[in-house]
């Protein structure tokens, strides 16, 4: 994990220890009007920062949307996972235009930035999945993007909206201010081993669902490569996020080791032991010549 925080400015968002100090150069301690909100409003409207809260916010109301509308209707729930994807991806292209900004050309276009900056390698899942979201939806996968999404939106919101609220007093605006910085302090830690859980999850159902490439490439060949770029995609996203994460590692790690435990408390047979062993070492071998 690197030293970048979950926080108001267009930070990446998986390197998130709680930013729980007031940003804003307005304080809770004050009350405003309508208009006077409107006015204190105004100025941040044009800012990369505003946009990239919108697009979190856009990201929690079409991730709902999808969700909620997964159980009764496909065409509309597909639709709106498509919306939530684009408000995802219009963060990163906000925050690596910041960064783009701040930087060289030369060093910002450099390969190891592309496979070091966890603001690419999300960018390009986010991308990926978009891009063939008309043939694959992938199970789960936007439930990092939403705990993330949460806290920058309480960040966004405790810094720089909050302050300025009409109809709230002062010290209705301090218990709220105080509200969310207990809620990002506590939970910060554990939505961070949680989105490491889930994203081993979607790797795990990448798995399972791959035997069904090949009878994708009898029944329907784009489908089988789409299966397998998403597959590929997704298997070098996680040797990234294992080689830079410490939460992705402790849960893959752990995810290994009580699989071996199974595998090894002689209550499976002998040929599906092997069998695993044999395929976990033709795995490892596989994702070792992946080249970063």
């Amino acid at each position: 994990m690197s030293s970048n925080s979950r926080n108001t400015n267009t930070t990446p968002r998986t390197n998130a220890s709680a930013n729980t100090n007031t940003n804003s150069s307005n304080s809770v301690a004050t009350s405003t009007d309508f208009n006077t909100f409107l006015q204190l409003l105004k100025p941040r409207l044009t800012t990369p920062q505003f946009f990239w809260f919108v697009g979190h916010v856009s990201t929690l109301l079409n991730s709902a949307i999808y969700l909620f509308f997964s159980f009764f209707s496909t065409g509309i729930s597909q639709r709106y996972y498509k919306y939530a994807l684009m408000s995802i991806i219009s963060t990163y292209l906000i925050v690596l235009y910041q960064v783009y900004k701040s930087s060289n050309a030369f060093s910002f276009f450099n390969l190891k930035n592309f496979t070091n900056n966890d603001n690419f390698q999300y960018l390009a899942l986010a991308l990926l999945w978009y891009l063939v979201s008309g043939y694959k939806v992938i199970g789960g996968g936007l439930y990092p993007f939403i705990i993330y999404s949460t806290f920058h939106v309480l960040n966004y919101f405790k810094n720089f909206i909050l302050p300025i609220l009409p109809s709230m007093t002062p010290q209705q605006k301090t218990l709220v201010q105080n509200y969310i910085n207990h809620f990002v302090r506590t939970y910060n830690e554990q939505s961070l081993v949680a989105s490491a859980n889930l994203e081993v999850l979607v790797l795990v159902q990448l798995a399972i669902g791959s035997p069904l490439v090949l009878y994708y490439l009898l029944t329907n060949f784009w489908l089988a490569i789409i299966n397998i770029i998403v597959i590929v995609q997704f298997v070098a996203f996680m040797k990234l996020r294992y080689r830079q994460s410490k939460y992705t590692k402790g849960t893959f790690d752990g995810t290994v080791y009580k699989l071996d435990a199974f595998m090894n408390s002689g209550t499976v047979p002998l040929q599906f032991v092997q069998t695993y062993a044999n395929l976990k070492l033709q795995v490892t071998q596989l994702i070792a010549r992946i080249p970063f």
